[in-house]
């Protein structure tokens, strides 16, 4: 008898502390599975249609055991909804959600709870992955009493968690996790389980806009940037929501399909012409396919809206660097520096004004060695210094320009720009034949550069390679007539290939209506077209005259005047070609030897 009396105090000990205790749901860090502190206990209810399912009760909030309510159709926890409007969030769309939405809208009283937490899975859908679609609707979610998965998927995706929870019990238990790849924290571990998850949801219902969208995310975040082309392609088949055609012009950007990635944010600016977002997207695909002035311009409204936007205020200052407008560039990278001088852009874009505009190699061979310190293992910093120490022929960082081509080289045997600096250095120690064999490899892959195909014409203008210089200097200029580069390259391989007569009249027509830049070209070139020596010397004074930093035209003077031994002009010319390019020895050796003629 005293046995059975102490039992039974034990167990109403026992169901006290169980009445007493708290009770709440926790999320493991490393998981996000929705976690009971202490026992849970269960009772039955029954919904609609009379069929009793269970719940687990936690402290206040009532979670229901969605496993275990399935009616005999599959439909699950939401059965009793209409099928039409389940099959319209599942779509995923932000046209498909507010439809959905507007059919189960009702007055909160008459909400069953599967109702109000399939508003509340719409609503969130909604804010989390297509806010332009939402931003300007009114959303009124009614109150869910009862916490679940579903709800718990969401909330852990908002706090940058991947809740494996849900299981795969039906569609939306099996996408709603991957909200979180709208999330801005950067967490990969999840992503295999995700990309499992998310192509089954796909097998479920192939033309999810949801779910393709969300894969898209996931191809893109794993720089799997044509698998996500490809989701977003069929995405955009049903929907073109602001987010997918963004992220699909980033990713066609990515690839290098700048005219594509164009022709989708042109529509896009069109509808949204204030998005800081696009705007800069914009700006970087204009600057990618050669739309300097639009790549400005695009600058310009960012910061209009946002004068403090200091990644455009540099872009801007690259852009004034790429099309010579250097006292400009100048300007915004003093601006720059007041907040950070040591951000590698800025170095890289500094390092050039001073090699370009202020002719001073040693400072920026100072520039660009402060950045190899800073960024020792950074490919463009690399490549910036091998293209100095080619052009001055100074070792940086203790290597020359090959060796510091060669550093990326050995990483990436195809890289273009490390193939370009190894070839100029070659071509500045006249090594015209391994030169050639170098850009013979350049030239072998898709879609040279436009500077690698000027190069590859010179040594062979250089090697007597006639034929095949003329050959890919006018097919440059037949694909890019409007680029001063292929320009300048078609009228230099017409003047050495022995078409004076059809190089004298591109000149005469294009000559006054050129940029100064190009005129001055213009002019140096026809002065190897000209009859007499009065009228090569005029040629090349107007050369000098629309540009003088022309140091080919004055070089090309000094040659004159050497011949005809008035040693003092010719002294006068090539001393303003030294003042272009000091640190070049084979002209500081022909200053050298005048010298020693005038004494």
């Amino acid at each position: 008898m005293r046995k059975k009396l102490l039992c039974l105090f034990a167990l109403l000990l026992s169901l006290a502390e169980f009445h007493s205790a708290d009770y709440y749901i926790g999320q493991e860090a490393d998981s996000g599975v929705l976690l009971a502190k202490a026992a849970k206990k269960t009772s039955k209810k029954k919904n609609k249609k009379g069929e009793s399912s269970e719940e687990e009760i936690i402290g206040d909030v009532t979670t229901i055991n969605i496993d275990k309510n399935r009616d005999k159709d599959g439909a699950g926890y939401f059965s009793g909804i209409n099928k039409s409007v389940l099959e319209q969030v599942e779509n995923g769309s932000a046209e498909s959600l507010l439809q959905a939405y507007g059919s189960l809208k009702k007055a909160a009283v008459d909400y069953a709870e599967n109702e109000r937490v399939l508003i509340f899975i719409i609503t969130e859908i909604l804010k989390i992955v297509w806010p332009s679609q939402s931003q300007n609707v009114q959303l009124d979610a009614p109150e869910v009493t009862m916490r679940n998965v579903y709800t718990g998927a969401i909330d852990s995706a908002k706090n940058g968690i991947y809740d494996t929870s849900t299981g795969n019990m039906d569609f939306l238990g099996t996408v709603l996790p991957s909200l979180v790849l709208c999330s801005p924290i950067s967490n990969s571990d999840y992503y295999g389980e995700a990309e499992a998850r998310l192509n089954e949801a796909l097998s479920m219902r192939p033309k999810s806009v949801l779910a393709n969208y969300l894969l898209a995310l996931l191809y893109s975040k794993s720089d799997r940037a044509s698998e996500a082309v490809e989701k977003l392609r069929l995405a955009s088949q049903e929907s073109k929501a602001f987010e997918i055609l963004f992220n699909l012009a980033n990713c066609l950007n990515a690839l290098g399909r700048f005219e594509e990635s164009k022709s989708v944010t042109d529509s896009l600016v069109v509808l949204y012409p204030s998005s800081i977002e696009l705007l800069k997207l914009l700006a970087r695909n204009s600057y990618d396919i050669a739309d300097y002035s639009s790549a400005e311009r695009y600058a310009v409204l960012v910061l209009q809206q946002n004068p403090a936007d200091l990644e455009m205020l540099l872009f801007r200052a690259k852009v004034f660097v790429t099309t010579g407008e250097y006292l400009k560039a100048t300007s915004l990278l003093d601006v720059y520096s007041r907040t950070n001088a040591t951000a590698r852009e800025y170095l890289l874009l500094r390092s050039r004004v001073q090699k370009e505009w202020n002719k001073n190699s040693a400072l920026a061979i100072s520039t660009i060695e402060k950045a190899l310190s800073l960024y020792p293992n950074d490919k463009d910093v690399i490549l910036a210094a091998a293209e100095l120490a080619g052009e001055s022929g100074v070792l940086i960082g203790k290597k020359s320009g090959a060796e510091l081509a060669g550093q990326v080289l050995a990483v990436e045997p195809q890289n273009q720009k490390a193939l370009s600096f190894l070839i100029q250095t070659l071509m500045s120690e006249g090594k015209w034949a391994e030169a050639y064999a170098a850009s013979k490899k350049i030239m072998a892959l898709p879609n040279p550069s436009v500077d690698a195909i000027c190069s590859h014409v010179r040594i062979c203008l250089s090697l007597g390679y006639n034929a095949e210089a003329w050959d890919s200097a006018s097919a440059l200029y037949n694909r890019l007539p409007n680029e001063e580069k292929a320009a300048q390259l078609y009228v230099e391989s017409m003047v050495r290939t022995g078409r004076g007569a059809q190089a004298s009249r591109f000149i005469n027509s294009s000559i006054n209506s050129a940029s100064s830049s190009m005129k001055s070209f213009l002019y140096y070139q026809r002065s190897f077209l000209a009859g007499g020596e009065a009228a090569q010397l005029a040629d090349l004074r107007s050369a000098v005259i629309a540009n003088p930093r022309n140091s080919d035209a004055l070089f090309r003077m000094y040659g004159i005047y050497f011949a005809k031994q008035d040693w003092r002009k010719a002294q006068y010319y090539l001393r303003q070609v030294i003042a272009l390019n000091p640190n070049n020895q084979n002209y500081l050796k022909l200053n050298s030897d005048l010298d020693k003629l005038l004494r």
